[in-house]
Order: structure tokens, then C-alpha cells, then sequence
């Protein structure tokens, strides 16, 4: 839903050491296309959890994404409540630009994300940002990817 997460997504995992077939969740998936690039691209069993998006339609979607039922498993659910997973369920969580939406307590890591990941697991987050502003100036990478109106 947010700006480029598909590259976001790419150079988060770039270098990462999860093998074909972990199960990870895609945590604030949005529309699912992250969770189909986790599947297709990476070979992950995904879990697509998001507060907004409809289960049904994100499964719609993946279906026309040529992704195998099975593969993602699309979850509504509130994350800044906790997950509706067993604890140590996950060999990894990946959050593209979605963390900062549900929860700034500083505990929230610790008690209600870090007990649904496997000992050895990894969270691997991105978040969007700029170093400086850049509005009266915009550099042309930025704008191959994003509108004016989205810098905005």
C-alpha cells in the first residue's frame, strides 16, 4: 500500500539466510503484494496478516498472481493486540512500511512480536524515510518510483 515495497521488500532480504519454504509472516501485508513476492520470488510459506485489507480479496488476488492456494495464507488481524499464532510459530517476520502504524510502545517488540518468532528467528523491517528534505529539489531516482504527491 505504501511507497515502492517491492523494492523496499528486495533490498531488506538482500543477503538474508532464510532457505526455501520458511514460514514468514508478512506483517501489515496490505493488498498482498509483498506476501506474493515472499512466495514467488523467495519460495516462503507466507502468512499475509493485515487490520484493513479483506481476507478474501487479497486471496482472490494472489490466486490471479498465479500463487498456489496453500502458499499464502491471508490473516486479518490487529498486530498492536498481539498475533493469532502459537508462540515460536515463525522462522521470520518481514514488516514493509507497516510497523510505525500499530505500535510505538516500546515493549511491543519484545512482548507481542518476538514470541510468535522461532529462537533464531529474524524480523527484518523497513520503514521509509528521508535523510533530509528534499521537496523544492526532488532527485529523479525518487521520482521514478514515487509521484510528488506521494513525496509529499
Amino acid at each position: 500500500m505504501g511507497p515502492n515495497p517491492l523494492k523496499f521488500c528486495e533490498e531488506l532480504l538482500c543477503g538474508a539466510d532464510l532457505a526455501k519454504g520458511s514460514r514468514v509472516c508478512d506483517l501489515g501485508s496490505g493488498s498482498g503484494i509483498t506476501s506474493v513476492m515472499l512466495a514467488r520470488e523467495y519460495g516462503f510459506d507466507v502468512y499475509a496478516v493485515d487490520l484493513w485489507s479483506d481476507p478474501a480479496e487479497n486471496r482472490a488476488f494472489f490466486r490471479r498472481m498465479g500463487v498456489p492456494d496453500g502458499q499464502i495464507h491471508p490473516v486479518k488481524a490487529d498486530a498492536a493486540e498481539g498475533l493469532p499464532f502459537e508462540q515460536q510459530f515463525f522462522d521470520a517476520v518481514v514488516s514493509i512500511d507497516s510497523y510505525n502504524y500499530f505500535r510505538r510502545d516500546p515493549r511491543y517488540l519484545g512482548e507481542k512480536l518476538l514470541p510468535y518468532v522461532k529462537p533464531g528467528g529474524r524480523i527484518y523491517l523497513s520503514i521509509p524515510g528521508m535523510v533530509r528534505d528534499c521537496h523544492d529539489a526532488l532527485p529523479a531516482c525518487l521520482l521514478a518510483s514515487w509521484t510528488p504527491e506521494q513525496l509529499e
